[in-house]
């Protein structure tokens, strides 16, 4: 989980995550809280690792939270929906708990338990429902995102192939070579050792891949911050604009321009001079001279003598 709070002129991004004993720690970082739109394409295009890529994509298109990502299964995606277009439901997370707190959840939240990796853990992974039922959504996916997954779900049938004996199908969409589920630090460990290989790109904790996806569709869209709202499950709209409200001050800035050209601007009054008097016939100057080259010799004549006088 990762929050942004503005400190001074600047904004920082407080996430959690585990260190290498499994032990829950929280971090402030204060750097850019998104990309643009432009940092966003040059980055999708650099990533060679296929579950990175494919995180990212994801995240980009439904402005997805790390635990979302890795808790889509094959069942949540829908190829035909919407006309051909296709959707994928966001219903659930998975996150790692501290086994002594996951003794005091609800059962009733709580999909799968995973196995332990490792022998006396004090963690497990868990795959439970979401938090809020604002957080159920349907994402439209984009007809790349859409090839994309159908080529990882070839990819998946390929691994299970070479060696079924061997493979442990978790039933996750996002899944190691081996069958067995990828965890959502496993993402933000890729995704920080492509950062360090790409010093180019202004650095960002992956979370913040969600707030650029966000800001690009409230730009997008024109502000509509319902539809955003529908697909990055915010409570309310409220909590949307107060934590993008920071975006949208450049559109503010663009909009009083507006408004002051278009409110305050006067019409152009053309000069006296330019104005023919009432009945006075209007002629080109092109005109005037086209006419003046075809006079016969005595008006030409009769018109230098008028200039000269």
């Amino acid at each position: 989980m990762a929050y942004i709070t503005k400190r001074g002129n600047s904004y920082s991004v407080r996430y959690t995550y585990e260190d290498e004993h499994g032990k829950s720690c929280d971090k402030w970082e204060s750097f850019p809280t998104n990309w643009t739109v432009e940092e966003m394409r040059a980055a999708l295009d650099s990533m060679e690792d296929p579950i990175l890529h494919l995180a990212v994509h994801l995240t980009l298109v439904g402005a997805l939270r790390e635990g979302e990502i890795v808790g889509l299964t094959p069942e949540d995606l829908d190829f035909d929906a919407a006309d051909g277009i296709g959707t994928f439901r966001i219903n659930k997370s998975m996150q790692r708990v501290r086994k002594e707190a996951l003794n005091q959840v609800d059962d009733g939240c709580i999909i799968k338990v995973f196995p332990d990796k490792l022998e006396r853990s004090t963690t497990s992974l868990i795959l439970k429902s979401t938090k809020t039922a604002s957080s159920c959504r349907t994402i439209f996916m984009t007809s790349a995102l859409k090839e994309e997954l159908k080529k990882w779900l070839n990819q998946l049938a390929a691994d299970e192939r070479k060696d079924p004996t061997l493979y442990h199908d978790s039933g996750m969409l996002f899944r190691l070579p081996n069958g067995l589920a990828v965890e959502p630090v496993l993402i933000r460990k890729k995704f920080l050792k492509w950062q360090d290989e790409h010093p180019e790109f202004p650095r960002i904790v992956f979370h913040g891949l969600r707030h650029s996806s966000a800001t690009y569709q409230l730009m997008i869209s024109g502000g509509d911050v319902k539809a955003v709202q529908g697909t990055t499950g915010h409570a309310t709209a409220d909590m949307l604009v107060n934590t993008y409200a920071h975006i949208q001050q450049s559109s503010r800035v663009e909009l009083g321009k507006k408004f002051e050209e278009g409110f305050y601007a006067k019409q152009e009054s053309p000069s006296p001079q330019a104005v023919p008097a009432a009945g006075e016939p209007t002629i080109s100057m092109t005109a005037l001279l086209e006419l003046l080259k075809n006079a016969d010799p005595e008006v030409k004549a009769q018109l230098r003598l008028a200039l000269l006088t």
